[in-house]
């Protein structure tokens, strides 16, 4: 199993885990490629390359692991950044294939959705549990302000002003990977923005979210981009229909002429991006 055979398994487990507490880094080797190439290699195999949870880097590396020596190469960090396993994937270098995945699953059973740090709680217990856990997401924030209008005594106050803290970091990284949507899923971008609304209803620190949301719902921008995000996934999906050995110079042609027409006037959209990568490795 080489790096492109891998490739498929490691998008997909990206997007399968999009709302689990799990990111890919892919860092890839080829001194003569640039990142947007390794982008159209993604999407011209029919592999987004976008996901919220997926990065793409070059050349890649970790002090605590030397002289592997060939690729692919593959190493798994748990939810607090603590390097648990790492190996090769190649079976002719002795790798063990898809382990990962396997290794990935089991982390993420004990991972909680939120990660509210190793620092434990002891006056607020029951509750940071609760928050870690993501549900019902809104009645954990309105105890913990409700909480720190009178609390029981400083100790308790300071748990409770850390575990908010913590929660405004959770939703601002979320508000941040919601923004980067918006050039490659605008369309899931809204729905992504809605959900995290709903998880705060109610709360102080739904106020950024709320403010947000009206903007998406009432930007015609966005609306725009949507569209095309469909009309672009249409001309693809046709496109790809064909296979690659069979990808003449015309249809090619053809299929640059019809993403041309859809960026005319909309080359400004944070969307185009994703048609330009795909449009680069078209020519």
């Amino acid at each position: 199993m080489g790096c492109r055979q891998i490739t498929p398994h490691l998008v997909r487990l990206a997007s399968r885990l999009e709302d689990k507490p799990f990111h890919i880094i892919a860092s890839h080797c080829q001194n003569t490629s640039s990142r947007k190439e390794v982008i159209a290699y993604l999407r011209n195999n029919n592999m987004s390359a976008f996901a919220p949870n997926l990065t793409i880097t070059k050349m890649g590396n970790h002090p605590k692991v030397r002289g592997n020596g060939y690729v692919p190469y593959y190493i798994v960090f748990d939810h607090t950044g603590k390097l648990v396993h790492h190996h090769m994937c190649g079976s002719y270098h002795g790798g063990d294939g898809l382990k990962m995945i396997e290794w990935v699953d089991k982390l993420l059973k004990d991972a909680p959705a939120i990660y509210l740090g190793d620092k434990p709680f002891q006056m607020i217990a029951a509750l940071a549990k609760k928050v870690s856990t993501g549900k019902a997401l809104g009645a954990s924030v309105k105890k913990i302000e409700a909480g720190l209008v009178e609390p029981a005594d400083a100790a308790t106050k300071a748990e409770l002003e850390r575990l908010q803290a913590l929660l405004v970091g959770y939703r601002d990284g979320k508000l941040a990977r919601i923004e980067k949507m918006l050039g490659s899923q605008p369309s899931k971008a809204l729905a992504a923005m809605k959900s995290l609304a709903k998880d705060f209803k109610g709360t102080k620190l739904a106020t950024p979210i709320d403010s947000k949301l009206a903007e998406y719902k009432e930007s015609e921008t966005l609306k725009t981009a949507i569209g095309i995000e469909k009309k672009f996934l249409k001309i693809v999906k046709s496109y790809l229909k064909v296979k690659e050995d069979k990808r003449t110079d015309a249809l090619m042609a053809k299929t640059a002429k019809k993403l041309d027409k859809l960026l005319e006037g909309n080359g400004a959209l944070p969307f185009a991006e994703t048609i330009e990568a795909f449009l680069k490795d078209l020519r």
